[in-house]
């Protein structure tokens, strides 16, 4: 058993032991701050490899930080006896990125594969546009950046446009709305995505293609999440 021999490995306490060597299937391991859990889904990934035979190339490795995915990465190099060339590791976004680039195109409006994702001050940029091209008054003072938050709150609940227009409960909840749809088109006709349509749009293609959906199925057998 290689990876029961390293040295990485003996040094786990029980309850990581237990985590790293567990059988095939959902595990949820919740731990505290410090405690060790990078590290123990690092071993947990070359457990996978070296004990079970799991190809790299299926299994998906998601972190919070770029940080983090750079020391996975490092760790399982580091360790004798493991191969990951194939494996998928890195953060939600830029995993999300990956996935956009290779499908987006002839899926989601008239989006291409290199599209261009925003940064701050364009954003502000596009969302300031947006609220000057509205017809009515805003119900509140509104500044870009005030919008902006609007809006990632509504991405981050997955809401299209036209959601949070249907999901809209007062007069500045639908203001907000007309404003998120003209800043959507802003984007989709400069081909740019902003930070939360990473995911959002990633959401949508598996959602509306199952062809998509069922090709990251396929390829990503095994996904292993540190932070969420």
């Amino acid at each position: 058993m290689i990876v029961c021999d390293m040295r990485l490995f003996a040094s786990l306490n029980p309850e990581q032991r237990t985590a790293v060597a567990a059988p095939l299937g959902p595990i949820l391991v919740r731990a505290g701050a410090g405690s060790g859990k990078t590290r123990v889904l690092t071993l947990r990934i070359a457990y996978l490899i070296v004990e079970h035979g799991v190809s790299p190339s299926n299994i998906l490795a998601l972190t919070f930080t770029n940080k983090a995915a750079r020391e996975m990465r490092q760790r399982l190099r580091d360790m004798p006896g493991v191969s990951i060339r194939g494996l998928t590791a890195g953060t939600f976004h830029s995993v999300c990125a990956s996935v956009l680039r290779e499908h987006i195109a002839g899926r989601i409006g008239s989006y291409t594969a290199d599209f261009t994702i925003y940064a701050e001050d364009e954003q502000v940029h596009l969302a300031s546009a947006a609220l000057d091209a509205a017809r009515e008054r805003p119900p509140a003072l509104l500044e870009p950046e005030e919008l902006l938050r609007h809006i990632s709150r509504a991405k981050s609940r997955l809401l299209t446009p036209r959601l949070a227009a249907r999901f809209a409960g007062d007069d500045l909840a639908r203001f907000v709305a007309g404003c998120y749809q003209r800043y959507q088109r802003s984007l989709e006709r400069a081909n740019a995505l902003d930070f939360d349509d990473l995911i959002l749009l990633t959401h949508r293609l598996f959602s509306e293609h199952p062809d998509v959906l069922d090709a990251c199925q396929s390829r990503w057998r095994h996904v292993l999440i540190d932070e969420y």
